[in-house]
């Protein structure tokens, strides 16, 4: 289906600058930076349970004893994959979470643009798919942007914490899933990446797709 030259006219002023594409790229390029860490995570945090339930397979023996052997030359070689002692992964947290803000904001406008044609339904359902399925992303986005404010009891959406006492931090779970937490909410990091890249094929396919017939 080809894209009908009103909507082109109306979406194309948003296709410039720091557009839809460009955050998705910057999503992509952080979950290929986060990804790996998180699956050595779980990988070792994996075999250290089994190993401490007393039901450990041979494999998790031996992921165990690789990381045991690593400790020995280097004490600190966990550090590649806790949270709290790498030294880049919540700096990549955190530009993961503008990104997603800024893919959010683009597809909104793209709503709002479309609206007037009658012609926003899809664009619509797929915001609104995400939103569902990641409610906290709006919200940590502005916590950690005014962190100066919610760190002193203030900020517009300080009443929703259920423990006003957490502020906004990268950590992780007890399976090594790399994790936001604020204010007694939590946020898996990247499930909401890859559910903000679903969205973006969403957008991808209702604007670009159809304007090149594909």
């Amino acid at each position: 289906m080809a894209l009908d030259d009103d909507l082109n006219e109306a979406l194309t002023p948003l296709h410039f600058g720091f557009n839809a594409g460009l955050w998705a790229g910057v999503i992509d390029l952080q979950i290929s930076r986060v990804k790996p860490i998180e699956d050595m995570a779980t990988r070792y945090f994996g075999a250290w349970k089994a190993i401490q339930d007393g039901q450990p397979t041979a494999e998790q023996v031996a992921i165990n004893d690789e990381l045991q052997a690593a400790l020995v030359i280097d004490p600190e070689a966990d550090r590649a994959f806790k949270v709290f002692l790498h030294p880049t992964v919540s700096r990549d947290a955190v530009m993961l979470l503008v990104a997603m803000r800024g893919l959010l904001a683009s597809a909104d406008q793209m709503i709002k643009q479309a609206k007037p044609l009658g012609k926003d339904a899809a664009l619509r359902r797929a915001v609104d798919a995400f939103t569902d399925s990641q409610p906290l992303v709006k919200l940590f986005r502005d916590v950690l942007i005014h962190s100066d404010e919610y760190s002193v009891g203030l900020g517009r959406h300080r009443h929703r914490a259920t423990n006003p006492d957490e502020g906004i931090t990268v950590s992780q779970g007890d399976d090594g899933t790399i994790l936001v937490t604020w204010g007694g909410h939590t946020l898996h990091l990247l499930q909401a990446a890859n559910d903000s890249l679903t969205l973006w094929r969403a957008l991808r396919h209702e604007y670009w797709g159809k304007l090149l017939g594909n």
